[in-house]
């Protein structure tokens, strides 16, 4: 996926949700004096009630099943934005996962959620003569290394992260470095407004869970691409619902996760004690800092908290009612199985094949389990595992 999402990511639903088509909207709540009136209002309700509906149902699907060879004797290097931040942490246990199922040689190099340090990680690789490299951070913060390793034969896929071509980090668009792409089922060229179509999911959510009177606080990081995309999405749909208003965006670096971070989320609680919906980018933020935020202020009550990512202990904050209300679950690990199958197909010359990858929106009333994470229809690692031949 080189100009492309994750997660979250994470980061995050497919394009598809917001193209409402057909569908029929979900009948008004029962307390219908707070809709906003007007045409302009009930249309945006209408759609992003109908957008809900289904994002409850889901966009997963298998992967492609069919036969690919699976390449021999390969060493590759994942570089991890911050091991210590499960936003991170999970995908890439996806791809050492998947690697380990091909027999690959596959060490893990972390950035510690500092992009400075990517260069050297990149340089790294190309020291251990790997032929590949799985890069979850976008290319633009190590364009020389990235090229000098393409140059050098090695293979690069992205674990969300975006090419060169794309100008969010530098403001400027580079020369392609990124060799192949996890194939979601859209254009390489469309891969920045499929990424806005995630929180234009997420807005929706909040719109019709507010009955179109949400009052927002969001927060972002925007040292990644694909959230500054997802964060974009978010506040355009927003700014399309007549009654309802983003208060404030409020900024933080990976580096803030822990008490920074809660400490801003806090303020900016005091801040808009009119609130009603804290948006929270993806699941480190989430569990680290918002979460909690929410508690200690004693908001967890009245406040809509939606997340992106959806990963199991989310949906544990979810079940206990500790600051986070809903999510949109991507699975995470299945991105990073995603990801080598991409890189698999590059070693052997091959276009990626379909990733079947998804999202689904959870809360408590709709495709929460008991306990654990996300319960798909579909076994990903064994669809993967037959397709290349390794059990």
């Amino acid at each position: 996926m080189t100009d492309r999402l994750r997660l979250v990511g994470l980061v995050l639903l497919i394009g598809a949700l917001t193209a409402c088509g057909g569908a029929q909207p979900a009948p008004p709540d029962d307390d219908a004096t707070a809709v906003p009136t007007g045409t302009a209002a009930a249309e945006v309700l209408a759609q992003a009630r109908a957008v809900t509906e289904a994002a409850w149902k889901g966009t997963y699907r298998s992967p492609d099943p069919g036969t690919r060879l699976a390449a021999k004797n390969r060493k590759i290097a994942v570089i991890s934005r911050g091991q210590q931040s499960p936003t991170s942490a999970v995908p890439v246990s996806g791809v050492v996962e998947a690697a380990r199922a091909l027999n690959w040689d596959v060490t893990v190099l972390d950035l510690k959620l500092d992009p400075s340090n990517a260069p050297g990680a990149v340089q790294k690789a190309i020291d251990l003569k790997v032929n590949g490299i799985v890069a979850n951070f976008d290319c633009a913060y190590a364009p020389a290394e990235f090229a000098k390793a393409r140059r050098a034969g090695i293979r690069i896929v992205p674990l969300f992260g975006f090419d060169c071509t794309d100008p969010s980090v530098t403001g400027t668009a580079g020369e392609p470095t990124f060799t192949t792409f996890v194939n979601y089922g859209v254009a390489r060229v469309d891969t920045a407004r499929y990424t806005k179509n995630f929180g234009t999911v997420a807005a929706n959510a909040v719109i019709a869970a507010t009955n179109g009177t949400a009052r927002v606080i969001a927060f972002n990081d925007p040292s990644s691409t694909v959230l500054r995309y997802t964060h974009a999405g978010f506040v355009e749909q927003l700014q399309r619902c007549p009654g309802c208003e983003v208060l404030e965006v409020v900024e933080f670096g990976s580096a803030e996760l822990g008490p920074a971070l809660t400490a801003k989320v806090k303020a900016a609680l005091d801040r808009h004690p009119d609130a009603t919906v804290v948006r929270s980018p993806h699941s480190a933020a989430t569990q680290v800092s918002i979460g909690p935020a929410v508690v200690a202020v004693g908001r967890q009550a009245d406040l809509v908290v939606i997340g992106g990512e959806g990963q199991a202990r989310d949906l544990d904050l979810i079940r206990t009612r500790q600051g986070l209300t809903m999510t949109l679950n991507t699975d995470s690990q299945w991105a990073g199985w995603a990801t080598v199958d991409s890189l698999n197909s590059a070693f052997n010359g091959e276009e990626p094949r379909p990733a079947g990858f998804g999202g689904l929106l959870v809360d408590r009333d709709h495709n929460l389990p008991p306990s654990g994470p996300v319960e798909h229809n579909v076994s990903f690692r064994n669809v993967y595992r037959k397709a290349w031949g390794v059990g």
